[in-house]
């Protein structure tokens, strides 16, 4: 049984105090093998509810990132929400699925605050990278094959994550080539890993090979004196096997903040120019 992945990433640094966020907060507390994010296959045929139900799954056999949304205090509510999909848009011919780079594909999801990046350790000394904080499961980006939970006995929280959604994300990605495609990123964001700075996805069209076992921990960064603001990573997935259609996009958003030394240097030139033009 895998160790949970939980803990602090050793070259990143750990908050303070952690963040409200009781669904991860749920998964820390566990004793549970269950990473925040996976890989997986669509093998749901047709939409089942809603102005679309009956057409078919505009992501049906395509790869799919997906952040796992567990429940241990009630293990059989455990589920997936799928990343990067495609859908259906009203006035959109029918059989013309279109993906967008919209808030339910966001990471962090939806409005919440991007990623905090704060000073590095270790190979990442004097960078800022992603604060890893054991109550922001978004925060730790570990990428894993939905396979991994496929042994779990029936009854635990893996087995229920696995079977979720009436065993929508129980294929198996055996023999596929999985690779990962930079779509864009924010000018001054680097992507590194554990054993390096760089791994090759730094312009658009780059890829990373995750190949059909994934097992993959990406470190993104800046310079510590990068511009404060919100930076972004878009990225879809392919199988360059061609066993599985491509993903649609997801977006990884992080803030940077100014240094304490440099915000204060501000509004100290700031308080000099106020008190010459008093003068």
């Amino acid at each position: 049984m895998k160790n949970q992945k939980m803990m602090p990433h050793p070259t990143r640094s750990t908050p303070l105090l952690a963040a409200l966020g009781l669904l991860a907060a749920t998964v820390a507390e566990s004793d549970a093998a269950l990473f925040s994010y996976y890989i997986g296959v669509d093998g749901q045929q047709t939409i089942p509810t809603g102005a679309y139900a009956g057409l078919e799954n505009p992501n049906v056999n395509r790869l799919t990132l997906l952040y796992a949304h567990p429940n241990l205090e009630s293990p059989s509510s455990g589920h997936y929400h799928s990343k990067g999909v495609y859908r259906y848009q009203p006035g959109s011919p029918v059989g013309s699925p279109v993906i967008e780079v919209n808030p339910a594909n966001y990471l962090p999801e939806g409005s919440a605050a991007p990623l905090a990046m704060t000073a590095g350790t270790g190979l990442y000394a004097g960078k800022s990278v992603v604060m890893e904080d054991s109550a922001n499961g978004f925060s730790l980006i570990d990428f894993r094959d939905t396979d991994d939970l496929a042994a779990y006995a029936p009854g635990t929280a893996e087995s229920y994550m696995f079977n979720s959604s009436s065993g929508r994300w129980t294929g198996s990605l055996a023999g596929a080539d999985v690779h990962l495609v930079l779509v864009w990123k924010s000018d001054g964001l680097n992507i590194g890993d554990d054993g390096s700075l760089g791994i090759g996805l730094n312009d658009p069209g780059d890829e990373y090979h995750l190949s059909d076992d994934v097992n993959f921990s990406p470190v993104f960064w800046t310079e510590p004196d990068a511009e404060a603001g919100t930076y972004l990573a878009q990225f879809k997935l392919v199988d360059e096997q061609g066993m599985f259609g491509d993903s649609g996009t997801f977006e990884f958003r992080f803030g940077v903040v100014p240094e304490p030394s440099s915000a204060l240097l501000a509004a100290g030139a700031g308080a000099l120019g106020l008190l010459r033009r008093r003068r």
